[in-house]
């Protein structure tokens, strides 16, 4: 299925803008990453020579105390020493220390140590430093993809949310473009509902003037018909006044379809009765029935309920009725039974008929289909209408054949 235009341009914006940003967030990165580089370095010279100055001093305390200790008299000696640099006085010293194997690794080894721990040390800081920065910027990425995410939702759940306003930021263009592309698929929605009530309405008015028209011819037939009811003739028009009613029946279910394809009809809901509601859907096939020299069997408890519209509901089975009656032979039994549970209320209505063809299952309910064992005038839409019908009102419905033999549909209405 292909995605909406005002989506695929809108995501042609927003890829072109998103590799613009990524983009520019590499160079902000690559320019944080040498700021970081910079002041790490800086950081450790600094700290690498306080350090090496610090070992000095105490080197240097460390003699001179030593030998003023021992010859006060040598005071200004030493400090003239430590004053003036003389390569002489190093080259002295040096083979002196040298003379009792006190070489430059002696003292590096002394002082190894405490250079590669504070070295540590001033790395982990920059580390952690860098961490934090890292961690605040993901945290601020991941409230910006929330909160668009959370628009998003609302608007597809149906309320009507304004898009919260922000700095400008790396989103900000997708921002834009996200509330531009809800605000032009909310007035195409607006439309197409507008356009399904004019539809919806249409119809009406259609199925009415179909109606009008039929009615009269109907009454008319009813008229011959009691004129001349024991003639040849007569048959014919009741042949006549017979396909009339199908054809009302036929107009209206197909207005009834129409209505719930514009999403303009209204169902209640409503505790429903289901022993009521099974009875008001029989009512009209009893007579039928009993021509055909068939028996319907219908349980009456315990009581059960659920909710839903109690007409819709009606019209459903009565379409789930006259399948199995249709498809029964004379002698045989449909059977409604039902029962109710935490979850949902169940109704099942099953028959001793002639069954389902097994590649004919899958297809039931679609809209004018005719199985194998099909009648010759049936259209297709009854069972078609009972599904949506069900799944209007929160209910699933199967099909399935009986291990007997024969037709069951299984209707589930949920609580929730």
């Amino acid at each position: 299925m292909g995605l909406h235009p005002l989506l695929r341009q809108s995501g042609a914006s927003v890829t072109g803008w998103n590799q613009l940003m990524n983009r520019r967030r590499n160079i902000k990165l690559l320019l944080l990453a040498f700021v970081v580089a910079v002041i790490a370095g800086l950081c450790m010279g600094i700290a690498m020579s306080w350090i090496a100055s610090k070992v000095s001093y105490t080197q240097i305390a460390q003699f001179t105390g030593s030998l003023y200790s021992r010859h006060p008299e040598l005071e200004q000696v030493l400090l003239q020493g430590i004053h003036d640099h003389s390569t002489a006085d190093v080259s002295a010293g040096s083979e002196l220390l040298h003379r009792y194997r006190y070489t430059e690794h002696l003292l590096d080894d002394r002082n190894r140590q405490l250079i590669i721990t504070g070295s540590l040390g001033i790395w982990m800081v920059v580390f952690l430093g860098i961490a934090v920065i890292m961690y605040r910027l993901g945290k601020q990425r991941e409230a910006r993809v929330a909160g668009l995410t959370s628009y998003l939702y609302s608007i597809n759940q149906g309320m009507d949310r304004v898009l919260p306003r922000t700095g400008e930021d790396e989103y900000s263009f997708l921002e834009d473009e996200l509330y531009k592309t809800v605000v032009e698929l909310r007035q195409t929605r607006e439309l197409a509902l507008q356009g399904r009530q004019i539809l919806a309405d249409n119809l009406a008015d259609i199925a009415h003037q179909i109606k009008t028209p039929l009615t009269s011819v109907s009454l008319m037939t009813e008229l011959l018909a009691d004129n001349i009811r024991n003639s040849e003739d007569g048959l014919y028009v009741e042949n006549i006044h017979n396909q009339l009613g199908r054809l009302e029946r036929l107009v209206s279910s197909l207005l009834t379809l129409s209505r719930l394809d514009a999403g303009t009809l209204e169902v209640q809901r409503y505790p429903v009765d289901v022993y009521a509601m099974l009875t008001s859907a029989a009512e009209p096939l009893v007579e039928v029935m009993e021509r055909r020299k068939q028996t319907l069997i219908l349980q009456s408890t315990p009581a059960a309920s659920y909710l839903g519209d109690f007409h819709w509901s009606t019209e459903a089975m009565l379409n789930l009725l006259k399948n199995c009656s249709e498809h029964t032979p004379a002698g045989g039994i449909v059977t409604l039974s039902y029962e109710q549970t935490a979850l949902y209320t169940k109704i099942v209505v099953e028959d001793t008929g002639t069954g389902f063809a097994p590649e004919d299952i899958p297809h039931l309910f679609e809209r004018f289909y005719r199985g194998k064992n099909a009648r010759k005038d049936s259209v297709g839409i009854g069972l078609a209408l009972a599904k949506s019908l069900i799944e209007k009102q929160n209910g699933r419905i199967r099909a399935e054949e009986r291990a007997e033999g024969g037709a069951r549909f299984v209707v589930k209405w949920y609580e929730h």
